[in-house]
């Protein structure tokens, strides 16, 4: 029943079109949480004299969350397949509006993707940089923030298969929020209005992603 409901609060792309727009700030950036399942890749170096081995990274074996935050609006995560420039191209295209001016931290992949929007600033935070005049990823930040306490916090623990409806969940909480006008009533009202047209079967919540 938890998944059906996560179902309701779901915004699909194609129905709601990417977030953000002409005078409105994104700020995007990327997290890892929880762990693959067996078989899952992990990043492998190649060490002279002794073959291949794992490379023994603080995020090795965990699952990619790309997220969009308007500021003062609402939220949208992603889990992605790796944060190769390739893939986090791939899913900002598809979930920000261009007309936006993107905030990020310094990663390189952005560097390439900033191009795109009205205007592209970045934060360094490997010099300790986190905010120089409007340029911040602190709302971004603050997001991970609410969702990693909740998933350890309240639900412990997450089905890799699962991830995205979690994660549907937590953008749907922060997009009706109380500071958006969005009180309780209104909130179960648009979660009602969400689950149209939508149908998850015991079965598929059990066995799919």
């Amino acid at each position: 029943m938890s998944h059906r409901i996560r179902l309701a609060m779901a915004e699909h792309p194609d129905v709601f079109g990417p977030i953000g727009g002409s005078g409105m700030t994104i700020e995007i950036d990327e997290t890892f949480i929880g762990h693959k399942e067996a078989g899952g890749v992990e990043p492998w170096e190649f060490i002279n004299a002794v073959g291949w081995r794992k490379k023994p990274t603080a995020y090795s074996g965990k699952i990619p969350v790309v997220t969009l935050v308007e500021r003062g609006g609402k939220a949208r995560s992603i889990r992605a397949e790796n944060v190769t420039a390739t893939e986090l191209r791939r899913i900002v295209l598809a979930h920000a509006d261009t007309k936006s001016d993107l905030m990020t931290d310094q990663a390189r992949a952005y560097r390439g993707i900033g191009r795109r929007f009205a205007s592209h600033e970045s934060v360094n935070h490997s010099i300790d940089e986190w905010v120089r005049g409007t340029a911040h990823t602190n709302t971004v930040e603050g997001f991970f923030s609410i969702f990693k306490r909740g998933m350890r916090g309240i639900y412990q623990h997450c089905d890799e298969r699962h991830l995205h409806r979690y994660l549907a969940e937590f953008d749907f909480r922060y997009s009706n929020r109380i500071a958006l006008g969005v009180d309780d009533d209104a909130r179960t009202e648009r979660a009602i209005v969400g689950a149209t047209g939508k149908r998850l079967t015991y079965r598929t919540a059990r066995s799919q992603a």
